[in-house]
């Protein structure tokens, strides 16, 4: 994993083309292993610290850097998060599904093996872990629990894992700005942007403040009024009193599959990308012309 985030740190991709190589490349890796062992903590940190790392900073060396925190990543997209995948529950989903074939897939050798030395005919629900097996088969044995509490059926149309994990989450609230997120045509340079926005954690001047980070703290656009995410997004960008007013307005009218629906996430999530490209740009510009002054002021000599 981490030879590949290597190969990756040397192109300049967004947060949003990181996250999809963590769900697509990285997951294939973690979701093989996870399934043949028992992963230990120490390991499932250190893949979730590279993973963590590679989105907010785009290394391979661990930070704690992080806009949001890990766990609240992981939630699915009606949750608030990206759907990353929780390391450490699938793995405990995965090793559930591998007690479920071993009470009722018994046509395979090594299911046969543990039944003749271990189970002897009796029932998984009610017999006692037999101190005599390995570590890895008592793991097994002892993950009966999680199909007993979840109540587990296989379906046709989801995968056993899947349906284990889901469960392994249990309750999280559902956001209603999830209509603003998914499920459209916008670029996921957008989407990632929006998703950030509507959590508050977009790196304006005031929470770089808060950090104890020396910044200028006034609008870079209107020189007026301190450097908020209700500021850019409402009174400067819209023009309106309440930014949290026009995001509920909004979300009323996102909801459904129509063209109006869709057409309005859209031009949503690509005008708050085009205002950070505008506000980025007007920092630059304020950089460099107080780089160029600095420049061009003469130095006193000394004369002695």
């Amino acid at each position: 994993m981490s030879k590949r985030i290597t190969s990756w740190t040397a192109k300049t991709l967004l947060y949003a083309g990181r996250v999809q190589l963590i769900q697509s490349v990285l997951f294939g890796i973690q979701a093989f292993w996870a399934q043949l062992f028992i992963l230990q903590t120490k390991v499932i940190k250190l893949v979730e610290g590279i993973c963590r790392s590679y989105v907010w900073s785009g290394a391979n060396e661990i930070t704690k850097k992080a806009l949001i925190a890990w766990d609240r990543v992981c939630l699915p997209k009606v949750g608030g998060g990206l759907n990353i995948v929780n390391l450490k529950l699938w793995n405990k989903a995965a090793i559930a599904k591998t007690c479920w074939d071993l009470a009722y897939k018994q046509g395979k050798l090594w299911i046969r093996w543990i039944h003749t030395y271990y189970i002897k005919n009796q029932q998984m629900s009610t017999m006692a872990i037999p101190q005599q097996a390995c570590w890895m088969v008592r793991k097994v044995i002892e993950a009966h629990s999680i199909l007993e509490a979840g109540q587990i059926l296989p379906n046709q149309r989801k995968s056993m894992i899947r349906q284990i994990y889901l469960h392994l989450l249990g309750d999280y609230r559902r956001m209603e700005w999830k209509t603003l997120m998914f499920q459209n045509a916008a670029r996921p340079k957008a989407k990632f942007i929006m998703w950030l926005m509507v959590q508050g954690r977009l790196l304006t001047s005031d929470r770089l403040e808060n950090w104890k980070i020396f910044v200028d703290t006034e609008c870079a656009m209107c020189r007026k009024e301190v450097e908020t995410r209700d500021h850019l997004f409402g009174q400067q960008f819209l023009g309106v009193s309440s930014w949290q007013q026009f995001l509920q307005w909004s979300i009323s009218e996102a909801k459904g599959k129509t063209q109006h629906a869709q057409g309005l996430v859209k031009m949503k999530q690509e005008s708050h990308n085009q205002l950070i490209k505008k506000l980025n740009l007007h920092k630059f510009k304020a950089e460099i012309k107080a780089l160029t002054a600095k420049e061009k002021k003469p130095s006193r000599k000394v004369h002695r």
